[in-house]
Parts: structure tokens; C-alpha cells; sequence
């Protein structure tokens, strides 16, 4: 078991790793309070939040890799209100979904293909004793699962911190973070990568108003920006470290203050603007395998106006 029972407290993130097998993984995805469910990850990544104070509602857990088959993954989680849950399998979904119910503790099995599920009362907890339910997912009829992000290759995960409204919700591979057409500034930003088939990963900075660019590169999910401050974000850098660097290419654009959507930036290069005083309203990012042909100047419908990532004096 992996949480707590008795404590009312709130399963926020979490890793999963199969060791044992080198032709098995393991990739996994959560329901997260007001994000929904997130892209996928895999092993041994976070999934979830830090330092949010937001509790994962739902979990769904399946197997990877050539020997993939030859297995059952089995898991159940604790939610709040109802107890122990009955065990899901291969994906499906435990948990809870629609009833703001946070999950506080996990147990996760790997058996032989075909072997029988794990007894109610497994491995010391006496789930016998408790509330449980013949369900392993208990949701609102209206809630439907809707798992962003790519099951098979690897998704960039970002949110942004927007003027008086504050932290968005995750979006992934393109999508738009941020505004356009209200006026509000980009304060901070947040970029990660699930579901990664290499090591390395992502980092960033951004040029702030009256502070410039930042002193050091934000990686990995960090904040890259101000919170509080009333600081506009002004100029973005991007770029994958490691063996991702390698495999890949990353390619982000900004809608700025004056100018509208500009052109696709890459691997570090600068977007938006400096000196010119003018906001960041949104951005998109997205990754490619390197060497692929750049997006296209009306990607996703949304139409650059200018050619040029970056705007100086």
C-alpha cells in the first residue's frame, strides 16, 4: 500500500515503475481535481500536481513493452467516503470521477496472464473491514473519460498563469494556453513531458518585464516566471536536454501584445518580444521527431501574423 488510511489526506502525484522484466513497462494516467484527466505517463514519471494542493480523483494503470500480453496489471485505490474500492485491471479506471472525492492510498499487483485477482483482504490491508464497493470506478453518469495527449508517443504538457484568472489547466501537444483578445498578460508558465521513450527532458526561461531574461533555465514542470508580482511575461526560450535533445525537436509560437500570433520559434531560439514593453497572451508548443518539417503557419487554424518568432527594437 502506498498513502495513508484514517488521515484525510489527499494522493497529489504519483509514480509507477515494473522492475523485474526489461521487455514490460508500465504507463498510467490520473484524474486530477479541476484538470480532468492528464496525458499519459510512463515509467516512473509523476503524474499529478506539486505544490497545488490539488487531489488525483481517479487512476487508470496498464502495461507496455513485448511481454505486455503475457501479464495482468490489478490495482485499487482508497477514496475518500468510500473506502477500499474493488480492484481494476489493464486500464480500466479506479476511483472516483464527478464527486470531488480525493483517492488516499493505492495498491498495485502484477500477475501471470490469467491468474487470479488479488484476494479482498491482500498483502495487510483488511479491506473486509472497511466500506468497499463492487466497483472499482464509481462516476456521475454525465462524466465521460476524455485522456488527452498521445497513448503512443510522447506528449508536452504545459499550463500558464494568466492575468486575474490565474492558473490555467493543463493542455497538451499544440493546444493553446493562455488568451487572445482579452487583453491579459502571461505571468508564468509551467512545461513538462509525459510518456517519454528516452531519457532527458525539457527546459525553459522567459524574459520578464523589468527583469529580463531569468538567470537560470527552469526544468521539468518548474515555474518559470513571477506569481503575484503583476510581471508580464515578455520572451520564451524552449528547448529538450539530454538524450530527448537527440530524438527530437521542440517548436513553440506566442501570441504577444500588438503583433498577434508570431512565427514558430525552435530549440531554444527566442519568441515574443523585448524592449517594446508588450505582454505574452498565449503560446503553443509542440514536439516533433528531429528532423521533421516545422508546423505549418496556420496550425490548428490559428494563423501566424507575422514570420518572425521574435520582435526587438
Amino acid at each position: 500500500m502506498a498513502g495513508t488510511l484514517g488521515q484525510s489526506k489527499r494522493l497529489e502525484g504519483i509514480k509507477v515503475n515494473v522492475t523485474g522484466n526489461n521487455k514490460l513497462g508500465i504507463q498510467y494516467t490520473t484524474h486530477c481535481q479541476s484538470y480532468g484527466w492528464l496525458a499519459w505517463s510512463s515509467n516512473g514519471e509523476e503524474s499529478g500536481t506539486r505544490g497545488e494542493a490539488k487531489r488525483l480523483e481517479a487512476i487508470k494503470i496498464k502495461l507496455t513493452g513485448s511481454d505486455k500480453d503475457k501479464y495482468d496489471v490489478y490495482y485499487r485505490v482508497h477514496a475518500q467516503s468510500y473506502g477500499w474500492l474493488a480492484w481494476a485491471k489493464n486500464g480500466a479506471p479506479a476511483g472516483t470521477s464527478g464527486y470531488a472525492k480525493r483517492l488516499e492510498a493505492i495498491q498495485i499487483v502484477v500477475v501471470k496472464k490469467g491468474e487470479k485477482a488479488p484476494e479482498l483482504d491482500y498483502k495487510g490491508v483488511y479491506a473486509s473491514k472497511s466500506v468497499n464497493s463492487k466497483l472499482a470506478y464509481i462516476e456521475k453518469k454525465s462524466e465521460k473519460i476524455d485522456i488527452p495527449g498521445y497513448e503512443d508517443k510522447t506528449n508536452i504538457m504545459y499550463k500558464t498563469h494568466v492575468q486575474t484568472l490565474g492558473w490555467q489547466k493543463w493542455v497538451v501537444n499544440g493546444m493553446v494556453s493562455g488568451t487572445t483578445g482579452m487583453a491579459k498578460r502571461l505571468e508564468g508558465i509551467n512545461i513538462k513531458l509525459s510518456n517519454k521513450g528516452c531519457a532527458g527532458g525539457i527546459e525553459y526561461m522567459t524574459h520578464i518585464q523589468s527583469y529580463g531574461w531569468e538567470k537560470k533555465w527552469k526544468r521539468d514542470g518548474e515555474m518559470s516566471g513571477t506569481s503575484g508580482q503583476a510581471k508580464r511575461l515578455e520572451g520564451i526560450r524552449i528547448r529538450l536536454y539530454g538524450e530527448m535533445a537527440k530524438k527530437y525537436d521542440v517548436y513553440y509560437r506566442v501570441h504577444a501584445q500588438s503583433f498577434g500570433w508570431l512565427g514558430w520559434a525552435k530549440n531554444g531560439e527566442e519568441s515574443g518580444t523585448a524592449k517594446l514593453a508588450k505582454r505574452l497572451e498565449g503560446i503553443q508548443v509542440v514536439i516533433l521527431s528531429k528532423g521533421s518539417k516545422a508546423p505549418s503557419n496556420n496550425y490548428g487554424g490559428i494563423k501566424s501574423n507575422k514570420s518572425v518568432a521574435f520582435v526587438t527594437k
